[in-house]
C-alpha cells in the first residue's frame, strides 16, 4: 500500500468563503463606476446624456448680426436714392416769367380713381360758355319716428295759433315749427322739446304719480254683482323727497268695479279708486283720478280665485243630450218600429230644442273672482296728488336749541 500525502493547507471555512465573495462584488462595482464615470449620487441615465452644445447660441447670434446688417444696408440704399431724387428735383430748369404753366390734370383721383376710364359725355355749350349740369336730386329725408311724434304734438296743440289763412282766405297752411339753425348746426337731427315746464310743486308737499302703494283688503270681494270695494293702507306714505308723512297708517281707500269686467278667459279684474280717507283726528278726504287697482308687484288688475261655472253653463245642456239619447236607444230596442209606431220621434225633438236653448243660455254665464279680506294689493296714483293746501311745514328744532 501506498500511503498519500496530507495537504498542508486545510479547507476554507464559510465564512472565509463569504468574505472572498464580499470582496469580488465590490471589486466588481469598482470596476463597473469607473467604467461609467457617471457622478456620485446620480443615477446610470446621467451618462446618456448629451455634452452640452453651443451651436444654437451661435446660430442665433449669427442671425441676429445677418438682420442687422440687411437693415443697416437697406436704410443707407433707400437713403440714396431719395438724395439722387432730390438732387434731381433741384436740377430742373425754373420756367420763364410769365409763361403759362401746363394744366394738371387727373386731380382728385383718390376719391374717384376709376373717373378716367369712363366714356366722355358730350358738352353742349352756348355762346362759348359751358353749361352746368343739374344738381341731382336730392335724397329723401330720412324718418325720424322721435321728430315725426314731437312734430305732431305741437300740430295738435297750437293748431289754433300757429294756422293762419292766406291771402285769398280759403287755403290754410299746417303750423309748422322753425328749428333753431344753431342748434341745427351743433346736434343735427335732434329734437327739441318746446313745452317742458316745471311742475312748481314742493317735493316735500306732493306725491308723485305712479305711486305704488300697498293696501290690505277689508271685505270679501265677489265680482257677480258691481259695487264698492275698500282697503286700508297700513304702512305710512312718504313725499316725494321720503322726507314728509303725508299719508298716515290706516288710510282707507274706496274704490268701485262694473259687473261684467270679468271675461271668460282672463284672470285679472280692473278695479279704479275714486278717494283715500286719513283716520281720525283731522281727517281729510282726498280724491283721485285715473288710479287703478294692481297686483303685489304692480301688475295691472286685480287677480284672485276663478269660478268659472262650468257645470252650470255645460251640466243642463249634457243632462238633456243624455236623456235625448236613452230614449232614442230604447225606441231602437222596440221590435216592429217604423215611421208609423216611433211615438218618441217628438219627445227627442223637443228634447234636442230643449238642449240648444239651455245651451245658448247657459253658455255666457261670465266667471266669478273671490278675494278674501286681508289679501294684499295696490293702488297706483294716476296723477300728483298735492298737499300744499292742508299741510305747511314749519323748521323743527334741534334738541340744542330748544
Amino acid at each position: 500500500m501506498t500511503d498519500h500525502p496530507i495537504p498542508d493547507t486545510a479547507e476554507k471555512t464559510v465564512a472565509e468563503r463569504e468574505a472572498e465573495a464580499r470582496e469580488r462584488a465590490r471589486a466588481a462595482r469598482e470596476s463597473q463606476t469607473q467604467a461609467h464615470n457617471s457622478p456620485p449620487g446620480q443615477p446610470d441615465v446621467t451618462r446618456f446624456k448629451k455634452p452640452a452644445s453651443r451651436r444654437t447660441l451661435l446660430v442665433s447670434l449669427l442671425s441676429l448680426a445677418v438682420l442687422m446688417l440687411l437693415a443697416w444696408s437697406g436704410d443707407r440704399f433707400f437713403g440714396a436714392v431719395k438724395h439722387s431724387d432730390d438732387k434731381v428735383a433741384e436740377t430742373q430748369p425754373l420756367p420763364p416769367t410769365g409763361a403759362i404753366p401746363p394744366a394738371r390734370k387727373n386731380l382728385g383721383m383718390d376719391r374717384h380713381p376709376f373717373g378716367l376710364f369712363e366714356q366722355s359725355r358730350p358738352e353742349t355749350t352756348t355762346d362759348h360758355r359751358q353749361t352746368q349740369a343739374a344738381p341731382p336730386p336730392p335724397a329723401p329725408p330720412a324718418l325720424n319716428k322721435a321728430a315725426a311724434l314731437a312734430d305732431g304734438l305741437n300740430q295738435a296743440s297750437d293748431t289754433a295759433s300757429a294756422s293762419h289763412v292766406t291771402a285769398s282766405g280759403t287755403d290754410k297752411q299746417k303750423p309748422t315749427t322753425a328749428p333753431d339753425p344753431e342748434i341745427k348746426d351743433i346736434a343735427p337731427g335732434v329734437v327739441t322739446v318746446t313745452h317742458v315746464r316745471r311742475l312748481g310743486l314742493d317735493p316735500d308737499l306732493y306725491l308723485p304719480v305712479d305711486s305704488d302703494i300697498p293696501c290690505s283688503m277689508m271685505q270679501r270681494f265677489v265680482s257677480d254683482v258691481g259695487g264698492r270695494i275698500s282697503c286700508l293702507i297700513s304702512e305710512d306714505v312718504y313725499s316725494a323727497s321720503h322726507h314728509v308723512k303725508l299719508l298716515p297708517a290706516g288710510t282707507v281707500a274706496r274704490g268701485v268695479y262694473r259687473t261684467g269686467a270679468l271675461q271668460q278667459g282672463r284672470s285679472r279684474m280692473f278695479v279704479i279708486w275714486t278717494a283715500l280717507r286719513t283716520p281720525e283726528p283731522g281727517s281729510l278726504h282726498i280724491p283721485l283720478t285715473d288710479t287703478e287697482a294692481t297686483g303685489p308687484l304692480g301688475e295691472a288688475g286685480i287677480s284672485g280665485r276663478i269660478d268659472t261655472h262650468f257645470w252650470e253653463r255645460f251640466g243642463n245642456a249634457l243632462m238633456l243630450s243624455t236623456v235625448q239619447d236613452v230614449a232614442a236607444a230604447a225606441a231602437n230596442t222596440a221590435p216592429g218600429k217604423d215611421r208609423n209606431t216611433d211615438y218618441t220621434e217628438n219627445t227627442r225633438a223637443a228634447a234636442s230644442d230643449m238642449a240648444k236653448t239651455a245651451l245658448e243660455n247657459s253658455i255666457n254665464i261670465p266667471p266669478t273672482m273671490y278675494l278674501n279680506q286681508g289679501e294684499v294689493i295696490g293702488i297706483m296714483t294716476g296723477t300728483d296728488i298735492d298737499f300744499s293746501s292742508v299741510y305747511q311745514l314749519r323748521l323743527k328744532k334741534r334738541w340744542y336749541e330748544r
